[in-house]
């Protein structure tokens, strides 16, 4: 064929390239940062003293942590719930909790940090036949996560205060809170967004992808009109952390490492917002490393904090991998439960970002 009829499809494929090159190389670079973070965190450690620990532990108190984590896992689905719920969707509680796991499995196999959300995504599409509500509600949900994280991180930073030599601690977590505030605050402002879509959105809306992002958006501010919704899922979402928090407790005590709770609600929620830093490939050794370091300072030895860590890694990962049992045994999960096909072109949608965004 002629030059120029291969030159789109080479253009394509050149790009293509270019794009998995960059990504390939940013994988590359979390997956040496995760190396030596373990690496310099493993020569901390007493093996035999972690070995040690590890033949103390107590099965019992190891249930107690595995139940925690299901306990986690049911919040989480439910908070999910109650923004798709809000929407109308007649989604049911025990199809979202598959598609959870499902996602969850697959976030594990995928190499991006965001391969769970992208899966989760996918199959809730095909449950509820509304790729908008999908992608909002997860959106949405996972703002809540990192809103109440943010405020657990902060109570905790603010008990700590300059106790371990951090200069001006408190006046840091002022301003985190302060911007944390104005920012919740600009979200509710209506001629905020209206500049925002005047002066930016509507001047690159002839592309197709940012009049789907723009609709999207809509979607997302729709849930302004539900604030009993939204207060409902940050206050589940706070127990959510608090669950993770104690998960990280019941297994410390059944390994015989007695610290006072009060220091797990100051350090983990420190930790995972470390953790959420896209520095790492699924945080592993930022976790390891900060916990390592962060308990070092109520003198939990390297080998106890490492073994700690470790093993809530392992109980986390196997409770997510069922998801794999769940994906090879069901088949329900990408069947539509209505069987109406809702587009983000319909009339009512049309009107929302008229009302909305103007």
């Amino acid at each position: 064929p002629p030059r120029s009829t291969l030159f789109p499809y080479t253009t394509l494929f050149r790009s293509t390239i270019a794009t998995m090159t960059k990504a390939g190389i940013k994988q590359l670079l979390k997956f040496g940062v995760s190396l030596l973070l373990l690496f310099f965190t493993l020569r901390l450690i007493d093996w035999r003293g972690s070995l040690d620990l590890a033949g103390r532990a107590n099965p019992g108190l190891l249930a107690v942590a595995v139940g925690l984590l299901l306990a986690e896992r049911i919040l989480s689905v439910s908070k999910w719930l109650l923004l798709l719920r809000a929407k109308g969707s007649p989604i049911t509680f025990w199809r979202l909790l598959v598609i959870n796991y499902i996602g969850g499995f697959w976030g594990l196999v995928l190499p991006s940090s965001v391969s769970a959300d992208i899966v989760r995504g996918y199959y809730l599409s095909k449950s509820t036949a509304n790729v908008s509500l999908a992608v909002t509600s997860m959106v949405i949900d996972r703002l809540m996560g990192a809103l109440s994280l943010v405020c657990l991180g902060c109570v905790s930073a603010w008990m700590v205060g300059d106790t371990f030599g951090l200069a001006n601690a408190r006046l840091i977590v002022a301003g985190v809170a302060g911007g944390s505030v104005l920012a919740i605050a600009l979200l509710f402002n209506n001629d905020l967004m209206h500049w925002v879509d005047r002066r930016i959105i509507q001047r690159v809306a002839d592309r197709k992808i940012i009049h789907q992002v723009r609709r999207w958006i809509v979607a997302c501010l729709q849930y302004r009109q539900y604030p009993r919704t939204l207060v409902a899922s940050f206050l589940l979402t706070g127990f959510v952390q608090m669950l993770r928090v104690l998960v990280f407790y019941a297994v410390a005590v059944s390994f015989g490492v007695h610290v006072s709770v009060t220091y797990y609600f100051i350090f983990v929620p420190l930790i995972m917002l470390l953790i959420m830093l896209p520095v790492s490939i699924n945080g592993i050794g930022v976790r390891e490393g900060s916990f390592v370091a962060f308990f070092a300072l109520v003198g939990v030895p390297s080998a106890q904090a490492f073994i700690i860590s470790f093993v809530v890694s392992v109980l986390t990962t196997l409770m997510t991998a069922v998801g794999g049992v769940i994906y090879m045994f069901d088949k329900s999960a990408a069947v539509p439960e209505d069987g109406r096909q809702k587009t983000d072109d319909s009339p009512d949608q049309k009107d929302n970002i008229k009302r909305l965004i103007g």
